[in-house]
């Protein structure tokens, strides 16, 4: 699951986003656009009440890469 922190239940408004638990220990200050990008925290919790910039639960979107055996209807012809 990617992570955001726009998602996460430590991320607080103010004048702008903070993390009340950030794992440097220090209280970062992010813009609206620092927030939206998939970030590895090691303290993520996904919070029950959603995004915070809009209240819309975490969807993930389906995986829409086609698989190595499909090949779109065709297939290889050999010549001999």
């Amino acid at each position: 699951m990617k992570q955001y922190c726009r998602y996460c239940s430590y991320c607080f408004t103010a004048d702008d986003y903070r993390c009340s638990n950030h794992p440097k220990g220090k209280e970062p200050h992010w813009t609206e656009e620092d927030i939206k990008r998939e970030n590895h925290c090691k303290n993520f919790a996904l919070s029950d009440m959603g995004c915070v910039i809009n209240g819309r639960k975490y969807q993930p979107r389906n995986n829409t890469r086609k698989s190595k055996t499909e090949n779109d209807g065709f297939e290889q012809l050999s010549f001999i």
